[in-house]
């Protein structure tokens, strides 16, 4: 019956419940009391679990970091989030895949933006040099991937369809072909252009042959399918593709067949068997090659919370794509996962300022507060003159008197000392006038009194009664160190490259290019508003949890 009464309390009177909260208080402890006052603060929990769970992503970020943080790839500079795919060509739902960005440059205004690109598979054609049907497929046949040659020619045509060519054709090897450009592999790609800034850009002086035709009208540019390549044996890429260019070289310019282009390869000390090759393909069937999102790759390696050699990750994709989940910044390195990283950095250096900040304060405070007389005096007046000094040009100032070549592991260590040191006056002062209060108490007086020696009674017997106020002032405090370390290496004077702090990867976003082109570049920002957030909140419930009349003291 008290079981019911007790879990309903629409049905209990206000004296029952009364009851029950009088009962709690007298047959509770103070941290118990404290705790169920917290529970009621929503908040306040909410922003609990928030910074719980943003420790365990920093503890985790390995694990959970889908790229190699520090990897640099310059072909996808400012790339965006990947494209999560969930159905298929035929609309049926699927598991989630993506498809690799590719560079792509705007005819008409000549800027740059990525597009998604499509692998080979498998590809079958016809050589029409020899009439010979061929097969590439990936994992067969000693088949590791699937290189095409793309030609393209431009040209200039006039109102009467007159033709002036501009230039000589292009050739390109590239592993992944343009989604829009699929259909290039059957039939020839014709794009026309008839912009008045791509047209204002063709001058005769630059391109002799439209002096033969009047004024052009529109830029035609047809993009083929030139050769396919299959590597063989394992090498890195640019080998690949070097030796893809010499393999073309030797048949288109110097009139060679694919012989004689092996013996080149040899040569240059590049296996002659490292690539085959369809010269003049007619394809009749293709498979794309897609990369799903998986859970539990294998993929590079790190050591897990500093000594357990690891491969294993949460999620990830199969080179050559790269999931992006936020993007990729000016080097092609992977948002997301620098973030991850960068927690590491930004959540903890708060933590370790704030611990080394309360000793200093304790310490100073405590003795001066404990001893008076002249102790009091000089250890106070030097935290005055500390305070009198504006805290944000200090720091810069002791940060800018250090190098800014050193290691990123010791400019860590230096912020973390910096922060401590403009913070621990403030609390020097707010702990001395608490340990005088606490001084004059008949229980410290009864502990002097039995000869307890200085230190004991400070640790033992005044410090606890100070936790309440150092738990909420810890926790109301540490967003300013966080803030402070964002600030530093934002002006480049804190966490230094190629080391990631939210702070530093918020410095990428100060160009006009990142704020219109690349605003995924901002999103370390918003983890810095929600940490920042989640502290304050938590330090107003924690104050109000441990206020003596919220415990019903």
């Amino acid at each position: 019956m008290k079981k019911e009464k007790k879990n309903d309390l629409v049905t209990a009177t206000p004296q029952e419940v009364k009851k029950d909260e009088l009962f709690e208080i007298k047959y509770m402890g103070r941290w118990q009391l404290a705790w169920r006052a917290l529970k009621k603060h929503k908040l306040g929990l909410f922003s609990l679990w928030v910074l719980i769970i943003l420790y365990l992503v920093a503890i985790f970020a390995d694990f959970l970091a889908p790229n190699n943080p520090y990897d640099q790839r310059q072909d996808l500079s400012y790339a965006p989030p990947s494209k999560v795919h969930w159905t298929d060509e035929d609309g049926k739902l699927t598991a989630p895949y993506i498809y690799a960005w590719v560079l792509e440059r705007d005819p008409e205004t000549y800027r740059t933006f990525f597009t998604e690109g499509i692998s080979l598979g498998s590809v079958v054609a016809i050589d029409k040099t020899t009439g010979e049907e061929k097969t590439f497929e990936q994992g067969k046949d000693g088949v590791l991937n699937i290189y095409v040659t793309t030609r393209t020619i431009r040209y200039a045509l006039d109102a009467d369809g007159n033709r002036a060519n501009l230039g000589g054709p292009e050739y390109s090897t590239v592993q992944t072909v343009k989604l829009t450009e699929l259909d290039m592999l059957k039939e020839t790609v014709v794009t026309e252009t008839s912009n008045r800034t791509t047209l204002g850009a063709l001058a005769p002086s630059r391109f002799r042959e439209l002096l033969r035709i009047g004024p052009p009208v529109k830029v035609v540019t047809e993009r083929s399918l030139h050769r396919i390549f299959a590597q063989k044996e394992n090498e890195i890429k640019d080998v690949v593709v070097e030796a893809i260019s010499i393999v073309n070289e030797v048949i288109d310019v110097d009139g060679g067949d694919l012989e004689l282009a092996r013996e080149f390869l040899a040569e240059l000390e590049i296996s002659p068997n490292l690539v085959d090759v369809i010269q003049d393909p007619q394809v009749t069937d293709y498979v794309t090659k897609k990369y799903p999102i998986k859970f539990f790759t294998q993929s590079w390696e790190y050591k897990l919370l500093g000594f357990i050699p690891m491969k294993l990750h949460l999620v990830g994709t199969e080179l050559p794509s790269k999931f992006l989940l936020f993007g990729s910044d000016m080097y092609g390195r992977d948002v997301f996962s620098r973030i991850l990283f960068g927690s590491r950095v930004s959540m903890s250096i708060g933590l370790l300022a704030i611990l080394i900040t309360f000793s200093l304060g304790l310490s100073i405070g405590g003795a001066a507060g404990y001893f008076g007389g002249i102790t009091d005096e000089i250890l106070m007046r030097v935290t005055e003159i500390l305070m009198s000094i504006p805290s944000f040009y200090l720091l810069i100032s002791l940060r800018a008197v250090l190098p800014t070549s050193i290691p990123p592991h010791i400019t860590y260590i230096l912020i973390v000392l910096i922060l401590s040191f403009i913070g621990w006056p403030g609390m020097s002062r707010v702990i001395r006038g608490m340990v005088l209060s606490y001084k004059e108490t008949e229980f410290v007086q009864a502990a002097i009194a039995m000869g307890y020696p200085s230190g004991r009674v400070i640790l033992r017997h005044i410090i606890p009664n100070t936790a309440t106020y150092i738990i909420v002032s810890a926790t109301l405090s540490i967003p300013g160190y966080i803030l402070g370390e964002a600030g530093l290496s934002f002006l480049g004077l804190g966490i230094t490259e190629p080391s990631a702090s939210w702070g530093l990867m918020l410095s990428q976003a100060q160009n006009i290019k990142a704020m219109t082109e690349a605003p995924w570049l901002l999103i370390p920002g918003i983890f810095i508003f929600i940490v920042v957030m989640a502290f304050n909140l938590l330090g107003d419930a924690l104050r109000d949890a441990l206020d003596p009349r919220s415990l019903g003291f």
